[in-house]
């Protein structure tokens, strides 16, 4: 081994016992590893190529020139513009143009690269990681043609070699900081959540909860441990139900049904709702555990009653509305059918309610209808149904009643209606009554009452027809 070829063996073994101070940094590495490949080979040019994920291009993260030592980076080379180039760059094995001006594989760029910059011979040598060609290490040498040695070959692999290691820890250390900021985010949403969460595994051994789950359910911290099968921890909760044998049966059928989700909510004896919502956890395809979430849904469900009735009634007079009294008169129906007892409804209309309106004003009027619906709620049934139809109409429906009977109450409801009140005008209303027949429809029904209420506007007003 000549003196030159020593130094250069030198020069590597330098490398090898420092890279340690380099191998942890991609970026700090590879211009390390361009310097020393243009030393150890005797060359001009030695740069580094990293492959995007799909291998459609490939960017030069450092370009050494020895003369006159300067370091560049940022060229991209794209398979479209150099598909053969590109075979040889990504292929498994170090590849070499000893005469680089008349190898095949560079005559995509022979005259705008290769001649331009006088270079005469290429190794391309790969970078691995994972079993994937990721990138090369391009050696380059400036002047005529040139036989790369076995040794100068060994070194440049060794020099690439170095490379994959610290693409492996830059690969590896982004995992790792990516894994921790995803389990810091998770850990953030777990505890800054507003439901109550409760992992458990297929054991019924608790692994993960939050506060918001101690809170929701005031447990006591001896039964966030390995509670064997959850089971004082499951009856301390289904005690706090307002049905307890209901809540366990449902922990249990969750527990032999690992592939079932649930979703429920459970009436808290202190008047609470909390919505119980339950899903297998699963580790890609095998379940090994189950998580609850728990939310407090008192208000919603408050909000949702209070809607549902203001949906069903009336805002000025609080009787039912017109399509709660179709829904209602359709059950009815029904039930009359079964039980072969009569039914009948009443239409009623408030007599020159437009001149009410006129002479003593909108709020005299809106107050008649609150005073009628009053005289409604005071004198008919608990199973009667009155109903605000729409304006100064009324319909009510009367279970278990014949035409007669339906016609001597309306008519009792009349003579009250029409007594004399202090603070307001005296008014009256007529009425139409109609019993239901087998297999009429509910709009027919309404309809008849509707004639007769006409008929008896007809005949004066101030009557039931």
């Amino acid at each position: 081994m000549n003196r030159t070829e020593a130094d250069r063996q030198t020069t590597l073994l330098n490398l090898s016992r420092r890279w340690r101070e380099f191998e942890h940094d991609l970026a700090t590495a590879i211009p390390v590893v361009t310097e020393t490949a243009t030393s150890v080979l005797g060359v001009e040019r030695a740069s580094i190529w990293i492959n995007d994920d799909e291998s459609a291009s490939s960017t030069c993260h450092d370009l050494y020139e020895a003369h006159p030592n300067r370091h560049s980076s940022g060229l991209v080379a794209y398979r479209a513009e150099y598909p053969i180039y590109f075979e040889a760059m990504t292929g498994p094995e170090l590849a070499i143009s000893a005469d680089a001006q008349s190898d095949p594989r560079n005559v995509e760029f022979v005259e705008p690269y290769l001649k331009a910059l006088g270079i005469g011979a290429m190794m391309f040598v790969p970078i691995r990681y994972g079993g994937v060609t990721v990138g090369v290490l391009c050696i380059e040498h400036v002047g005529g043609p040139r036989e790369f040695t076995a040794t100068e070959q060994t070194n440049a692999e060794y020099l690439a070699h170095l490379i994959s290691e610290a693409y492996d820890f830059q690969h590896r250390r982004d995992r790792e900081q990516a894994t921790a900021a995803n389990l810091s985010l998770l850990k953030a949403a777990f505890e800054a959540t507003g439901a109550g969460i409760l992992a458990v595994n297929t054991e019924g051994r608790v692994t993960h909860y939050n506060e918001e789950f101690l809170e929701l359910w005031d447990v006591p911290d001896n039964l966030m441990g390995p509670a064997g099968d959850g089971g004082p921890r499951a009856r301390h909760i289904a005690m706090m139900g307002d049905d307890p044998d209901l809540i366990m049966r449902r922990w249990q059928e969750a527990a032999e049904n690992p592939e079932a989700e649930s979703l429920r909510v459970i009436r808290i004896k202190d008047g609470r709702s909390i919505e119980a919502r339950s899903k297998p956890q699963r580790i890609q395809d095998r379940i090994v555990g189950r998580v609850w979430s728990f939310r407090d849904v008192t208000y919603q469900r408050e909000l949702e009653d209070e809607l549902r009735e203001l949906s069903m009634h009336d805002g000025l007079t609080g009787l039912f509305n017109r399509r709660c009294a179709e829904e209602h008169l359709d059950r009815e129906i029904q039930r009359a059918t079964r039980s072969k007892q009569p039914l009948s409804v009443a239409m009623i209309d408030i007599d020159d309610f437009k001149n009410l309106n006129d002479v003593h004003g909108h709020a005299v009027g809106d107050q008649a209808l609150r005073e009628i619906a009053n005289d409604f709620r005071q004198r008919l049934r608990a199973t009667d149904l009155p109903c605000r139809w729409g304006g100064e109409e009324f319909l009510i429906i009367l279970p278990d009643t014949n035409e007669e009977g339906a016609r001597t109450a309306i008519d009792a409801l009349r003579k009250l209606v029409s007594r004399e009140r202090r603070d307001l005008p005296s008014f009256t209303f007529s009425a139409g009554v109609a019993q239901y027949k087998k297999d009429q429809p509910p709009e027919q029904l309404v309809k008849l009452a509707d004639t007769r209420l006409y008929e008896a506007k007809q005949a004066g007003r101030n009557r039931v027809c």
